[in-house]
């Protein structure tokens, strides 16, 4: 609706700024047909004030009101992203220091540096906890007298989901915290270990099984079927086998895998696809001592954790395509990875990302088209085909594999600029771009420190360089 506002000048240094607005001629409103005369009843009501963050200046203005809109965009920018209803209810000794975390988060969801997903599971997050906060006050207002027992319990039950969404956003407003994937709660799931009477039981996930699929296998062989995958791994235990035909599947258990199975697919990998619950979180989640996934195609679809994460124990991929939408494989402090013979594309960061203290071996696999991150920062721009994060520093094996056309470099290690034990610090601001004879010496002495050990790789054509040091 198109108002005009009239300021009154200060009477004094301690009056306040008082504005109102009015219906502006000839009348004119963004909804179609609206009574003059219902615009007239709210203004009177409402005295003929609005709420400032309500009020957004029009085109061709003078420069003094062009100057009162950006000061209305910047108030407007501080309670849209910055301000949270809790900071007038808890002390905050370093204020200061929490408002530049909100903007740096702000600043990642704009420049993509969070992915799309992340970023709007935040946002709904965020919307949804100022709109739980109206739903108490509101209700909180209609009770005229002492509340009874079934409008207390309400209260809390509201007050509770307040507090509990709060939490989240605080874990996302904490750049410690946001290091790796998204914060919501995750369902941890208890090993099982082995059966009681210590068999093992092969399951066959197919619409119909017939004989030709058991035909290869021994005749002592325990097996069960499953029309979803699922269900198959929620019956597994340790030493188990998942073995699925070609078909598209999508599975949330994959995200709890806590027990050594194999889940195998029978046939072209390009034929057995398994896509990612978009509602969900993770996609593919090991926490297992020694997890094994061959033929498969793993294609992510709107979760926002890494395509496959190692967070404990050891998985190995194998002949296997994964198809990233968000981060690519991620192996955690203590994990350990191997792949073989698989193909790694279209990850917003790197193909695949060493944490401290991981290890992994990495032979014969194709990793392209990496770090689809948007972003003109080109310090977040470095990551590629592989990334290593060092302190304590990851192992890592590579024999064989083609490393090519990634939006950053082939391998980055990233480490702290402080980080003397690895390379001398006139060596570190050089860098350590492959094709400099002049680094050689410093790249095979990194190599040596990082227990990096790279035989027959073919890197190639990846946006900004093949081989790099980066500091932090």
């Amino acid at each position: 609706l198109l108002v005009e506002v009239t300021c009154k000048p200060h009477q004094s240094s301690s009056s306040c700024f008082k504005v109102t607005v009015s219906v502006a001629e000839p009348f004119s409103s963004n909804i179609a047909n609206i009574p003059r005369g219902l615009v007239n009843e709210i203004l009177e009501e409402a005295e003929h004030s609005v709420p400032l963050l309500e009020v957004y200046p029009v085109e061709d203005q003078d420069s003094d009101t062009r100057d009162i809109a950006l000061a209305l965009e910047v108030v407007r920018f501080f309670y849209d992203f910055l301000w949270r209803d809790w900071d007038d209810e808890e002390s905050c000794e370093n204020y200061t220091a929490l408002i530049e975390e909100r903007i740096n988060l702000w600043c990642d969801i704009q420049d993509g540096t969070i992915p799309g997903p992340i970023a709007q599971r935040f946002k709904k997050t965020l919307e949804k906890y100022k709109n739980k906060r109206v739903e108490l006050i509101e209700y909180q207002s209609n009770i005229k007298e002492d509340p009874s027992a079934a409008e207390a319990v309400e209260c809390w039950k509201k007050y509770y989901e307040i507090v509990m969404l709060c939490g989240l956003l605080k874990m996302w407003e904490d750049l410690r915290l946001r290091v790796h994937g998204p914060f919501f709660p995750r369902i941890l799931r208890r090993r099982k270990g082995k059966r009681d009477f210590g068999k093992t039981i092969t399951h066959i996930v197919a619409k119909v099984m017939t004989t030709e699929m058991v035909k290869d296998l021994s005749s002592d062989t325990l097996l069960q079927q499953h029309d979803d995958l699922d269900l198959a791994l929620d019956s597994c235990y340790s030493g188990d086998t998942v073995v699925i035909f070609p078909g598209e599947y999508q599975a949330t258990n994959l995200a709890l895998l806590t027990d050594d199975i194999i889940i195998k697919g029978v046939g072209n990998r390009e034929e057995i696809m398994i896509t990612s619950e978009p509602s969900h979180d993770s996609f593919v989640v090991s926490k297992a001592d020694n997890v094994k996934l061959m033929h498969l195609s793993l294609i992510q679809q709107g979760t926002v954790d890494g395509i496959v994460v190692v967070e404990s124990g050891h998985m190995t991929l194998e002949n296997c395509l994964l198809r990233c939408e968000g981060t690519g494989v991620c192996v955690l402090t203590g994990a350990a990875l191997t792949i073989t013979d698989s193909e790694i594309t279209g990850a917003q960061g790197a193909g695949v990302e060493l944490y401290p203290g991981s290890m992994a071996i990495l032979e014969r696999n194709e990793i392209h088209h990496c770090n689809n991150l948007r972003t003109s920062d080109s310090s977040k721009s470095t990551l590629g085909g592989v990334n290593m994060k060092v302190l304590p520093a990851p192992k890592l094996k590579m024999t064989n594999n083609h490393i090519y056309n990634n939006n950053g470099y082939g391998v980055s290690i990233l480490q702290p600029t402080e980080q003397f034990f690895i390379v001398a610090e006139e060596a570190l601001n050089k860098g350590a771009a492959s094709g400099d004879k002049k680094d050689d010496n410093m790249l095979s002495k990194v190599m040596q420190n990082l227990n990096l050990e790279m035989n027959n790789n073919k890197i190639e054509a990846n946006v900004k360089g093949d081989i790099r040091i980066v500091t932090s």
